[in-house]
């Protein structure tokens, strides 16, 4: 719910104060922030813990999460000269179509966000599901858990100091080739008796996803009308992250019935079929529907 509520308003509060040229590189640094935490908190957690205890490292936990939540927000004055006046709950249905409406005005938006979809409820729910049982059946236990976490943030806090730098022609296709690149974490697990293969194929799945997560927030935040962004990114997140329970709830009886290498095959497949499918939509080539964009 936390999520649902801060992604789409966060979305469209960074063109608000980002110029559109520095869009990309924000999101960048917002990605770096986020991967370094993601590396540093889970070290920091098991010091405490092990230096104190578990109930210390959870005490610091909540007392981050409190102080992050009651710090003041820093929004220059002019980012702040919209309406404040709070929106009638009978608009809410209005307002939905309204977003549905401009998502559906932006063909690369829909082609990506079905790859998305796609990719997250197949490939992430192989992750979530069947990354553990294959850790305990390989005989590498939680170890192969760790390492393939760990190379996947390391590559995604690589990508994210890349594309901070780096202006791609064809964003678009770009994007879309950094999101197949999921598809080799299924591949790779089919394969777990040497820890590399996985770990490598988590690492360029984390450089390939943070490629992705950049140019298409940015793309979202270029494209779309500033009064439509926090609409359509509610789309976004609706459906990428929305219909993810659905391919966590069907993991497991996939693998009773069919068995566990048929599913990581298809799961693999679908997270490199699905972007490759979205790049033939002409607009998806520079994510924008401005005949000048890809040029």
């Amino acid at each position: 719910a936390g999520q649902g509520a801060c992604r789409p308003a966060y979305q469209a509060m960074v063109p608000a104060i980002v110029a559109v040229d520095d869009l990309q590189g924000a999101n960048a640094a917002m990605s770096i922030s986020v991967r370094v935490t993601g590396l540093l908190g889970p070290t920091l957690a098991t010091a405490i813990a092990v230096t104190w205890s578990a109930r210390a490292a959870l005490v610091m936990i909540a007392i981050l999460w409190i102080l992050s939540a009651l710090a003041p927000p820093r929004i220059p004055p002019a980012a702040m000269s919209g309406p404040t006046h709070a929106t009638p709950l009978s608009h809410f249905g209005r307002q939905w179509l309204e977003g549905l409406a401009e998502a559906r005005r932006h063909r690369w938006f829909l082609a990506g966000l079905g790859a998305l979809t796609a990719v997250i409820a197949g490939g992430y729910s192989v992750t979530a599901v069947l990354l553990p049982i294959i850790g305990a059946q390989s005989g590498h236990g939680p170890a192969l858990l760790v390492w393939c976490m760990t190379a996947y943030a390391c590559g995604a806090l690589l990508a994210a100091l890349v594309i901070s730098r780096w202006r791609p022609q064809n964003r678009g296709w770009v994007a879309l080739a950094g999101l197949a690149l999921y598809g080799l974490v299924p591949f790779s697990l089919t394969m777990p008796s040497s820890l590399l293969v996985p770990t490598s194929a988590f690492f360029l799945a984390g450089v390939g996803i943070e490629i992705f997560n950049v140019l298409w927030f940015s793309a979202i935040q270029r494209e779309i009308p500033p009064d439509r962004i926090a609409r359509v990114s509610s789309i976004d997140f609706l459906m990428s992250y929305g219909l993810a329970p659905l391919g966590l709830v069907a993991m497991v009886p996939l693998v009773e019935a069919i068995g566990i290498m048929p599913v990581l095959l298809g799961a693999g497949g679908l997270c490199v079929a699905a972007p490759m499918a979205a790049a033939k939509v002409a607009s998806s080539r520079a994510f924008s529907e401005k005949p000048e964009a890809g040029t």
